[in-house]
Order: C-alpha cells, then structure tokens, then sequence
C-alpha cells in the first residue's frame, strides 16, 4: 500500500509506520487465533502497518490455509460503536455472504488488561474514497462509484429488511444498547414548535397532526426497516481500483430503522459532508432508479411511486427535523440566535469557527436550508404532509430574508463541474 492511497482513504492520516510494542504483539497474537478459527489453520502475519493512527492496521499473511488471504484490516477501538460496527459488519457478511458491498468480516476480539475491541476483516485494496473522486475532475469515475454505492445501499437495506431479531441477537452478545421508551410524538412535537418559534413563525397546525405519519415511519415495528449506515458521508464509500468494487464502510453508527431514511441520503448527496456539494440531477436520478431496484429484490413495495415517494418525504421529516437539532443544539436562547443571524453570547465563536461540528456555520445553515426547500417542494409535488411542508416552506423563506446569500448556494462537486452549462439550477427536483 502506497502512502498516496494511505491520505486518500483518511485524508489526515500521517504516512504508514510500523509497530513493533508490546500492545501489537498481542494484537498479533488476537488475530492469528481469529483468522487460524475463520480459515480452519495456523496462521502466521507479519508486523502490522498502520493505516489510521491508533485504530485501523493491515497485517500480511506469511502462512495459512490455501483459502486465507494475503492481508486484512484490524480495527482497534476503546470506544463503544467499534463494538456496532462489529455487529454490523458480522451481521451483513452473514446475509450477504461473497457478494458483501462491506469488507467481509473474519471476526472479532479483545486484547489488553482492559479488553479493547479488535475487528478483523476484509482488505479493501488499493483506491481512494468518494470524496476525493467526487473532488477530482474524473467526472467518469464519480458517476460510476455513486451509481455502485446507491446499488450497494439498495442490496444492504434489502437484506437486512425484517431480520431486525436476527441483528439485535448478535449485537446483544457484543454489545448492550438501551432502546429510548420515549413518546415519539411527543418529542417531535416539541422540536417543531422550538424550531418554528426560533425562527419565529407561525406552523399550521394541521403539521403536528401530520406528524403522527413520521411516528409510524420510525417505529420498530414497521415491517419495512432494515439496516441502516447512520453516517454516511463520501468517506465512508471506497472504490476498490485492485478490487473493481465499490465499498460501503464503517459502520459504526449502524442500526436499524425504516430503509427509505438510507434512500433518502441519495436526494441530499450523501449527506453533503464537509464539502456541502451536489450532484447532477441526471446522476441522482441513476442513484434512485438502481437503489430502487436493488431494494425491490425483497421489498416489491419499491417500485411503487405512491409508495417510495410517500416514504422518501417521511424521511426528509425526519432528516430536516433531525439536522437542524443535530447542529444548532446549545441551549435555547442560543438556538434562537444563531438561526436568526444575532449574536450568540458564548457561542459566537461558532459564527466563524471552521471547526464548529467539522464544517462552520455556512455549511451546517446550507445543509439546513435546503432540507427545507425540498421538504417544501416535495410535499407540494406529491399532495402529501402537505402542512409539513408549508411549515417548512415559511421557514425557508424566513431564511432568504436573515442567512447570507452563500447559504443558498449549492454548488456542483467539483468532478462535475464541466456539467455546469445547462444543469447548474440549485433546485431539490430529483425525481
């Protein structure tokens, strides 16, 4: 492995080092017995490289089992979500088996006196990660990896559909979560008002009546969940080069909710990231139709616009509800302050801060802004939560008249910047 793809995978990532401590001889020692049990031999590895500084390693094979491969990636964590990402990628590699879209899973482990986590998977290979296709001017390529990641997002979410006892049995045995018993209404309710106050509007009341169809879309119990990413950004989606495979990865958020809210991360560009950058909207449409397609492999549902539409504006509900708590969450005079463009108190800081949540305020207001937009044109396209998205309309345009103009700007990813003549609209219609 190059360093070139080393900073490519994890863009800060120092060059690869080799470790020779105490710590990774045990490590070693872990995963020679995880891989001698997965592979059915004695297994031999040479000293680990580093990947990521103090969490991802490759180790080389010296000997094995005709069947081993020549390396593997060791992920080592003290925090709890290793323990997620194990259950995930354990639970995928058992559905999914040899056509798995995320590194295989070998097994897992505790090393040290205090028994940090160890996963041993897949070897992804030589390539980078999305974003830097997405940021380069190979517009080629990034079409192709974002069409193979929205297949790769339809087969997880299609084969995982209704297996929810079957994840949680193996999670339950790694690690133990406590599930919230909170009234979902309740909570959601409260957050619109909050919101509308903030921004000082007035809901139409008939929004909260309408919530109640967001409550049953995010219940346990709706037989349409499956798993989830939960943090899906361009990093976290890798183009194999060795391999001619497309990846989706850390899975460290991982858990299962209605499918529709990973289909829904295709209409906001893989969540945007750091970057806050579109897509063409010819390349989303591709995204939707072979998402749709992979998902409609166990859920027939999918090709049902009525259906599929219907579930992606639930989703936008809860993503554009969700996203404004995630990032303007100080306390509520705050709140109030920085969505309506006044001084912050303690947190003013966070109006020019680049570091504010990993993007700065601009980005995290675009992010917000056009949630809403979409929110508001999709309801209205499709006659459905009609009031959510007049609500989300009003705070829209109270928007236009308080955020900067930049906010409103959604820019191509720099790979598609040659599509600029004729598609270079900011709109949300993706259909």
């Amino acid at each position: 492995m190059s360093v070139e793809f080393i900073i490519r995978l994890f863009p800060e990532n120092v060059p690869m080092a080799t470790n020779n401590n105490t710590v990774f001889k045990n490590v070693n020692s872990a995963v020679q017995t995880i891989l001698s049990q997965k592979f059915g031999g004695e297994v031999r590895l040479d000293k680990s490289e580093t990947i990521h500084p103090q969490s991802l390693y490759r180790f080389r094979v010296l000997s094995g089992p005709n069947e081993i491969p020549e390396s593997v990636f060791v992920k080592r964590k003290r925090e709890r979500r290793i323990r997620i990402e194990w259950a995930c990628l354990q639970f995928l590699s058992e559905q999914i088996g040899e056509n798995s879209v995320t590194p295989r899973f070998y097994g897992g482990g505790y090393t040290g006196k205090n028994n940090v986590p160890l996963i041993v998977m897949e070897d992804m290979g030589d390539g980078q990660n999305l974003r830097a296709t997405l940021l380069s001017d190979d517009s080629q390529t990034a079409k192709m990896v974002l069409i193979e990641c929205a297949k790769a997002l339809g087969r997880i979410n299609a084969h995982s559909i209704g297996k929810a006892e079957t994840f949680l049995k193996i999670r339950d045995s790694i690690v133990r979560i406590e599930q919230p018993s909170e009234d979902l209404y309740s909570v959601y309710s409260e957050k619109l008002t909050e919101i509308c106050d903030a921004a000082g509007i007035i809901p139409y009341q008939e929004s909260f009546s309408e919530l109640k169809a967001l409550v049953d879309f995010l219940k346990s119990s709706n037989r349409f969940h499956g798993l989830t990413h939960g943090d899906l950004y361009p990093v976290n989606v890798y183009h194999s080069t060795s391999k001619s495979k497309v990846y989706v990865f850390d899975y460290e958020f991982g858990h299962f909710q209605h499918a529709l809210v990973d289909g829904f991360q295709i209409r906001v560009y893989l969540d945007m990231w750091a970057d806050v950058s579109r897509f063409p909207d010819d390349v989303v449409q591709e995204m939707e139709r072979a998402y749709r397609a992979e998902l409609a492999a166990t859920c027939p549902e999918a090709q049902d616009d009525t259906w599929y539409y219907q579930g992606i504006i639930k989703a936008c509900v809860y993503e554009t509800i969700r996203c404004i708590y995630r990032f303007f969450e100080p306390p509520k005079s705050v709140f109030s302050n920085i969505i309506n463009d006044r001084p912050a108190g303690d947190y003013e800081a966070l109006r020019t801060d680049p570091n504010y949540n990993h993007w700065g305020l601009p980005a995290v207001r675009r992010r917000v802004f056009y949630r809403l937009g979409m929110l508001a044109q999709l309801t209205e396209e499709y006659g459905y939560l009609q009031a959510l998205g007049a609500t989300a309309k009003k705070i829209h345009d109270k928007f236009i008249t308080i955020w900067p103009p930049e906010v409103q700007e959604m820019p191509l990813f720099p790979a598609f910047h040659h599509n600029l003549i004729g598609n270079n609209n900011s709109t949300t219609n993706n259909r």
